[in-house]
């Protein structure tokens, strides 16, 4: 898979790396999308997630045990190699779960650190 140094194709393929149901294409998305050495926290965490690996891992429990869509609902803001977007999760029909994802990002614009702070959490 072809890296672009965009924020919307990053952003995309993160999306992407979310809802699919394949772990080979989910560790391609995630592979695009962030840092070998990335760090995701999760408020339902314990501790942060490091690494690619632990990262699509992640994702995929998420999609086996919950199984809700993830997507951007707004434009990202940010400055320097900050950025915010907000998102939701949602069933087919309604949003389950609502927030706000804050991330830094490398000179190629893949993600470094993810942060999801949840709505009401």
């Amino acid at each position: 898979m072809a890296y672009h140094a965009d924020l919307d194709t990053t952003l995309a393929r993160y999306t992407e790396a979310r809802n699919t149901d394949s772990a080979d294409e989910r560790w391609a998305l995630v592979h695009a999308c962030a840092t070998a050495e990335v760090v995701f926290h999760d408020p339902h965490a314990e501790k942060p997630v490091h690494g690619q690996p632990a990262l699509a891992a992640s994702m995929g429990l998420f999609r086996e045990q919950v199984g809700w869509a993830f997507a951007f609902t707004g434009p990202p803001d940010g400055h320097h190699a900050w950025i915010r977007v907000p998102w939701a999760l949602t069933d087919g029909e309604e949003a389950k779960a609502t927030g706000l994802l804050v991330a830094t990002l490398d000179r190629d614009v893949r993600f470094v650190t993810i942060t999801h702070f949840v709505d009401g959490a």
